[in-house]
């Protein structure tokens, strides 16, 4: 007879042979992997041993019957934090610490989420319960399977594309492969292509940049307004700027003054 053993550390292949499956929580035990093997050989049986010396045995628990409460305000917050998120199976929770003694006695208030954890598979959060008159602080551990929805390139896009809605799609990815800065909600802005975004490439913030209504260097129509009087001069900006934006214009008599914008074409002289 002939078996194997593998310490829990190990990243495994589906086909690798494993002699028991250990659910995963909050308790765990490490064993020598050379008392394994002696007990083992005492009885005739090969052992191949590929732990690394350890193996770590998790003991199931269900965190003195406060693991579905805790499972489920974590995932209520998860997604109401991160409505993106496609959470594929129930989150694993497990503790970062022994528990108090009297874990009974506390009541689960909120689960406070960092942004961070907001992107990861695994990771710790930090529980608040309230223990008679006090409130505490405890930390867990949770692992689970979820996807974020982001946005993929459909084609190459230049420099200095203006991003329209068919120039993307929406596509699942797990949060452990997110890319930094993916843009994950679509922009109610209009974006133009700052860095050559590739077909097949995950949208990130830094690759784009808000398609001003003016641009520098344009001309444009600057109106000083005072009580009855009103005086039209043409000028050029010297700012990029939108609807409500201060920018510097500078008019024909070489003047730089500050003006507001109200439109595509006039903008409003502030001195």
């Amino acid at each position: 007879m002939r078996a194997s053993f593998f310490g829990y550390k190990d990243a495994h292949s589906k086909d690798d042979p494993v002699l028991v499956e250990i659910p995963k929580d909050r308790m765990q035990y490490t064993v020598m992997s050379g008392a394994i093997l002696s007990f083992f050989n005492d009885r005739n049986i090969s052992i191949v041993d590929t732990s690394e010396g350890v193996v770590v045995f998790k003991k199931e628990c269900r965190l003195m019957g406060k693991a579905d409460a805790i499972e489920a305000l974590f995932l209520k917050k998860f997604q109401a934090a991160a409505p993106y998120v496609l959470i594929e199976s129930k989150p694993h929770i497990g503790t970062k610490a022994s528990l108090p003694s009297d874990f009974k006695r506390y009541e689960l208030i909120d689960i406070l989420l960092s942004d961070n954890t907001l992107r990861k598979n695994s990771g710790s959060f930090v529980a608040l319960f309230k223990v008679g008159d006090k409130e505490r602080k405890l930390y867990f551990s949770y692992e689970m399977d979820a996807k974020a929805r982001v946005f993929k390139a459909k084609r190459n896009l230049l420099n200095g594309t203006i991003l329209g809605n068919d120039d993307f799609e929406t596509v699942l990815v797990g949060l452990d492969a997110l890319p930094n800065r993916a843009m994950l909600r679509e922009n109610t802005q209009t974006l133009m292509v700052k860095s050559t975004v590739k077909e097949g490439q995950i949208l990130t913030d830094y690759l784009f940049e808000p398609k001003r209504l003016v641009t520098k260097k344009s001309a444009i129509k600057a109106v000083y307004k005072d009580e009855s009087l009103s005086i039209e001069v043409q000028a050029t900006l010297l700012d990029d700027g939108d609807v409500g934006d201060i920018v510097r214009i500078k008019t024909e008599q070489g003047k730089i003054l500050n003006a507001k914008i109200v439109s595509a074409n006039e903008a409003v002289i502030l001195e």
